[in-house]
């Protein structure tokens, strides 16, 4: 078994940042630690770094690792917004999420698709006017306006840039793991903006001055009362709102990489023209090959054991995702885009 080997320094949190994706495949490598490691990030605090397919069997298993509540606070407040639901627990936990799941009817979802093919299309035939198309900032632009609509919200085309960019930066904050450093103070005045926007279309709803129909996030979220019979706070509902849309918006991120794909695999155009299956392979190739997040983070629930080596309860655990999605005993020839690889796919 032996000791967990050690990627030595006080706190790495800037070699992270700096490798990035390749942070763990690059500290694998060089300590000849196939599947498990120790580092210091965030303040110097320790943290096992597991890659593989058993490490996301185990980072998923509910009984032994705790998941919710590990991510960074700053990542958190900026992200997902300071008192969202991703940070609740127990009946308030149950409670609102019921409020997001009631959301999910099959006609808000189909809605949601019809919207998503119409502005699509409508923006298609758009951007074939342009001498140059930046997909990136085109995409974000036509999820906040799908993302917006759906839910309800009343945005104005000459605001819809604007609130884009502010979704953009939060988005992005994730990147910087909860630092102070570049970036966060514009993601915490980007949250501002959009909150201080939702919270008056909530506030003028429940004023009766605006009327989103009924059975859209706006309309349910002002409307709700928890199961004590009282109504959100204004402010919060605003952030659970936004939470609603944020998702679809943050996917312009795979809408690029897709497109990317597709521009250094010609082949795979005409095969995503002609086969719905092949459509459902390539989206699960790229979420694969360009992954979100290098890696997620979490911690032992209670005392537990990766291929025998003692993590004691507490300890923060990092599962690598880029790494595990990119090794050959996980995937044949991992580094090579390669969509069919899904076809029958187990999971």
């Amino acid at each position: 078994m032996g000791t967990i080997k050690r990627d030595k320094g006080l706190d790495n949190t800037l070699k992270v940042m700096k490798q990035g994706y390749l942070y763990i495949t690059n500290q694998r490598k060089r300590l000849g630690s196939e599947n498990i490691f120790e580092t210091r990030a965030l303040g110097g605090k320790k943290i096992i770094v597991i890659s593989g397919k058993d490490a996301a069997e185990l980072f998923y298993d509910n009984d032994k690792i705790e998941r919710s509540g590990t991510l960074p606070k700053r990542v958190v407040n900026t992200l997902f917004g300071k008192g969202a639901i991703h940070t609740t627990t127990g009946k308030k936990h149950i409670d609102r999420k019921a409020l997001f799941m009631s959301l999910m009817t099959e006609g808000n979802l189909k809605h949601l698709r019809e919207l998503t093919r119409n502005h699509w299309y409508m923006n298609t035939q758009k951007m074939e006017q342009m001498d140059q198309i930046n997909i990136y900032r085109e995409s974000i632009v036509q999820l906040t306006k799908i993302g917006t609509k759906w839910a309800g919200v009343q945005a104005p085309e000459e605001k819809i840039e604007e609130i884009a960019t502010d979704m953009d930066v939060m988005i992005d904050s994730f990147k910087g793991l909860g630092g102070k450093f570049k970036g966060y103070k514009a993601s915490v005045d980007a949250r501002k903006r959009v909150e201080d926007w939702l919270e008056d279309q909530i506030i003028q709803t429940r004023k009766g001055k605006i009327f989103p129909p009924e059975g859209t996030a706006l309309y349910e979220f002002a409307h709700w009362e928890d199961y004590k019979g009282n109504p959100m706070d204004s402010r919060l509902c605003a952030i659970d709102l936004m939470n609603t849309f944020r998702p679809l918006i943050a996917i312009n991120r795979f809408v690029s990489f897709g497109l990317l794909a597709m521009h250094e695999h010609p082949i795979t155009r005409e095969k995503i023209k002609s086969d719905d299956d092949y459509a459902y392979m390539f989206s699960q190739e790229v979420r694969r090959f360009y992954p979100f997040v290098p890696f997620l983070p979490a911690k032992a629930k209670t005392d537990i054991q990766f291929e025998g080596h003692p993590i004691e309860k507490d300890t923060m655990i990092a599962l690598d995702i880029y790494g595990t999605m990119h090794r050959e005993d996980v995937f044949e020839n991992p580094d090579d885009f390669y969509p069919e690889r899904f076809k029958d796919w187990d999971g």
